[in-house]
């Protein structure tokens, strides 16, 4: 939460439905790329406002794996999003007094801008808007929408008294101020609605992760040999003359900078980024403070400077094609056949896989593979 706006605002993920067009169930529970959908959700929205609370009917202990409360409608009937969105008001009412604003977002739209919420706001301030719902490729989203919390009675009476049930039939009562935002190069608020829409979600994700570049990933367990891999690849690849790039993810705290140094005390002294330079190399540390929180692997990803691969070690759980490297002594689950992102195996010993195996060591036919399936040319 870096915008001190979110502090007024309450984030409600819309789960009520019935997902009729899915043959029922939860949507939210359905995995795109490793995970649920909802986790996506709930990662995408949390930053932007003070707390995410779920609207779902039912059996709540269905969702107490994610650790937010669970708001059912007041509504009876499953009386569609306007209903979730009362629950979610009366919500901040009673359990946020502080808030003044709820931001909604739907469960099944898991690539929703990390900006929404701030440009609902903009667009609220800047249109002199009641409320607000965020559009792109010239179609409003009413669902993501920015609900002011005095509109609660309102919205009961529409609702109880007028049975008002579509969301666009209440918002035209009132100022509604658009966020517009760009359908390109894939649409932010593309939905899973049908069985067929889970494959595209699978592929959407990976082109939105690595935002155009070609990326290839070296996952597993500890000690599975990844960074070997890893630098042995870059070797090979960079002999064949490719500009290679690396990110690698830690699952613990590390630093580059030591005591005593100059940029280290720069940054000690409460430097948010520190650049340190020379005529051989250059790196910029940027220091973690208050409640920033670790960067998606996108973010990283937009700061490397052009190359033609860009392998990534580690980030086992996003989304971008990914080799496996698994010691069969070690004893750990595999991913190849269980993750749809893992497109080949670099394996110890034999053994059997849905995709292609390579011996661990047997760096000449991986690099071969991976020029072949990225698409290298020099």
């Amino acid at each position: 939460m870096t915008d001190p706006r979110a502090a007024l605002v309450v984030g409600c993920v819309l789960a009520g439905g019935l997902a009729r067009r899915m043959g029922g169930g939860d949507k939210g529970l359905i995995g795109v790329g490793g995970r649920p959908i909802l986790a996506s959700v709930i990662d995408r929205l949390a930053p932007q406002v003070s707390q995410v609370i779920l609207n779902a009917n039912g059996d709540p202990e269905r969702f107490a794996a994610f650790g937010l409360p669970v708001v059912a409608d007041t509504v009876p009937g499953f009386a569609g999003p306007l209903a979730g969105i009362l629950a979610a008001l009366r919500w901040a009412q009673t359990s946020a007094p502080g808030a003044i604003w709820v931001a909604t977002a739907a469960t099944d739209t898991p690539f929703f801008p990390e900006t929404v919420v701030a440009r609902l706001i903009d667009a609220v301030q800047d249109q002199e808007g009641d409320l607000a719902c965020a559009s792109s490729g010239g179609q409003h989203h009413p669902v993501f929408g920015l609900w002011p919390v005095r509109l609660a009675d309102d919205l009961e009476r529409a609702m109880t008294v007028e049975g008002v049930r579509k969301v666009d039939a209440f918002t035209s009562r009132y100022r509604l101020a658009v966020a517009e935002f760009e359908a390109e190069p894939a649409d932010p608020f593309f939905n899973v609605n049908r069985p067929e829409d889970v494959a595209e979600a699978a592929r959407l994700s990976g082109r939105l992760l690595t935002r155009g570049r070609k990326v290839i990933g070296v996952a597993g367990f500890k000690n599975a040999g990844k960074t070997t891999l890893v630098e042995r690849l870059v070797r090979e690849l960079t002999g064949r003359g490719f500009r290679v790039s690396t990110v690698k993810h830690a699952h613990h705290s590390f630093d580059v900078d030591h005591e005593g140094r100059d940029s280290f005390r720069h940054r000690q002294a409460g430097a948010s980024e520190v650049a340190v330079v020379s005529m051989h190399r250059w790196a910029i540390i940027h220091e973690n403070r208050g409640d920033e929180r670790e960067p998606p692997l996108g973010d990283i990803l937009d700061r490397l400077s052009p190359c033609d691969l860009v392998i990534v070690e580690g980030y086992k759980r996003d989304n971008h094609p990914k080799i496996e490297v698994r010691d069969v002594t070690g004893g750990h689950r595999k991913l190849a056949g269980d993750d749809p992102t893992v497109i080949a195996l670099a394996a110890s010993a034999p053994v059997q896989a849905p995709v292609p195996v390579f011996a661990r060591d047997d760096i000449s036919a991986i690099a071969d593979f991976v020029v072949e399936r990225m698409g290298l040319s020099r």
